[in-house]
C-alpha cells in the first residue's frame, strides 16, 4: 500500500471512529430521553451514515467527478451490503461457535472496515457501481 493509500485509510479510520462516537452518543442520549429503541437505533444510525458520507466525500476521498446524489446511491448500496455482512457474521458466530452477540458485532466491525474502505474508495468515490458492473461483464465476455 503506497503512502497516499495509507493516509486515505488513516483518515477513513479516524472518520469512522468519530462517527462511531456520534452514533453511540446519540443512541445513549435518545435512550436516556425515553425514545423507543427502534426509533433510537434508526435515528442514531441514519445520522451516523450521513455524517460518514459527508466527511469522507469532503475531507477524505475528495472525488467530485460524479454527482453527490450518484455517490450517495452507491454509498447506500455499500452500507446495505455491510449491514447484511454484519448480520451474517453475528449469526454464524453465535449459532455455530456460541460467540456472544456483542463479540460478534465487534468481529463484524473489524471485517467491515476493509470491505467498506475498498468499496467506498473504488465504487462510492470512484467510478461507481455501473462502471464496475460493465468491467465485470466485459471481462466475462472476453476470450
Amino acid at each position: 500500500m503506497n503512502r497516499a493509500s495509507q493516509i486515505t485509510l488513516a483518515k477513513y479510520l479516524a472518520i469512522g471512529g468519530f462517527v462511531f462516537c456520534i452514533d453511540a452518543g446519540l443512541f445513549q442520549l435518545l435512550m436516556l430521553a425515553g425514545v423507543p429503541l427502534a426509533v433510537t437505533t434508526t435515528v442514531s444510525y441514519a445520522i451516523g451514515v450521513c455524517v460518514h458520507f459527508v466527511l469522507n466525500r469532503q475531507l477524505n476521498f475528495r472525488n467530485f467527478e460524479r454527482s453527490a446524489l450518484s455517490q450517495l446511491r452507491t454509498y447506500l448500496v455499500v452500507v446495505f451490503a455491510s449491514y447484511l455482512l454484519t448480520l451474517l457474521i453475528i449469526e454464524v458466530l453465535f449459532r455455530l461457535f456460541a460467540v456472544p452477540p456483542l463479540a460478534g458485532k465487534i468481529a463484524a466491525i473489524v471485517i467491515n472496515i476493509p470491505f467498506g474502505f475498498v468499496c467506498h474508495r473504488y465504487l462510492t468515490f470512484g467510478n461507481g457501481l455501473g462502471h464496475a458492473f460493465r468491467v465485470v461483464v466485459n471481462r466475462r465476455g472476453s476470450p
